[in-house]
């Protein structure tokens, strides 16, 4: 890693002293919602198992990567969802890992329903620092001799409404302002992992039998930074394939598309185009995912669901 590059990573790591968005960053949230929402989970009428992989920032090393699994399903004859995520967040040499468990509760109304979620998990937090190259001679320093480890127990919790053609949800993905490092090593105003809170929602208008437009939004808020805005609409033609675009607030514009592969099996695609004072440095960033849903009764038609 350059010097330059080392920057970038310090200035990253030191949350306490410049707080910004450090959930990982999703441009495909509206085609996975349990990944910001654990009260999404088991809405469905079948099981689903989303893996999602996301590759920031192509031409700047270091830059972070992103990969996720989330599985999710009603318990049959109950109002209720029980679910799993896994995530791996990788920015230079900084590593956060991490499991939750998930769980739903609906209340059924007449025309839609509205589900409350918790989660809970534990997340392993790793700094390589004894990777990192100081000086072009590797120069030695027993601040950066060794590797840095933390596991924090953390929660969740949230909301979401949803009816046949729109949903509304909100969401706080983590409860606790863990220390993300050891306090030994920054005493003054340690690392955390702030208190993040999101707010999505979507609406489903059917244009004619042929074509549907669904415009979407996620505002995302954490101390410190300022509040981001997701703004997104995604044509559907035949339910079978989505083209959409998004403008993220001072961030980026994404174009991105879903493909109905079989009854089964859908996959989508999304590329950030960096509009700030980034953009000819950093290049793009490429968002990949697979999405299985699984019925319980193959003979019974599933509605389609839009989110």
């Amino acid at each position: 890693m350059r010097k330059t590059h080392i920057i970038f990573f310090i200035c990253l790591l030191l949350s306490g002293f410049a707080q910004a968005q450090q959930d990982p960053m999703y441009s495909m949230y509206m085609f996975n919602p349990m990944a910001v929402n654990p009260a999404y989970t088991g809405t469905l009428d079948q099981m689903q198992v989303i893996a999602l992989y996301r590759r920031q920032w192509i031409d700047f090393p270091g830059a972070p990567q992103t990969g996720t699994i989330t599985f999710h399903g009603p318990v049959r004859n109950e109002n209720m969802g029980l679910g799993l995520s896994l995530i791996t967040d990788r920015v230079g040499e900084m590593n956060t890992s991490g499991i939750m468990g998930t769980y739903a509760y609906q209340l059924r109304f007449k025309k839609s329903r509205l589900a409350f979620g918790l989660q809970a998990g534990v997340r392993n937090f790793r700094i390589n620092l004894n990777e990192i190259l100081l000086s072009p001679d590797n120069a030695y320093d027993e601040s950066f001799a060794n590797a840095v480890s933390q596991w924090n127990l953390n929660f969740g919790t949230g909301v979401f409404w949803y009816g046949k053609n729109g949903y509304l949800g909100f969401s706080i993905p983590h409860m606790r302002n863990t220390i993300l490092a050891d306090k030994d090593l920054f005493s003054t105003d340690p690392a955390r992992l702030r208190t993040h809170y999101n707010l999505t929602g979507g609406y489903v208008f059917t244009l004619n039998p042929t074509f549907k437009l669904k415009p979407s939004a996620m505002i995302k808020a954490v101390t410190g930074a300022p509040v981001q805005i997701d703004l997104n609409a995604n044509l559907y033609w035949l339910d079978i394939v989505a083209i959409g675009a998004s403008y993220r607030s001072g961030n980026a514009l994404v174009w991105l598309a879903e493909v109905q592969a079989n009854q089964f099996l859908r996959i989508g695609y999304a590329f950030d185009q960096t509009v700030n004072g980034l953009r000819g440095s950093v290049g793009g960033s490429h968002e990949i995912m697979v999405r299985c849903d699984m019925g319980f009764n193959k003979n019974k038609t599933v509605t389609p669901r839009y989110f």
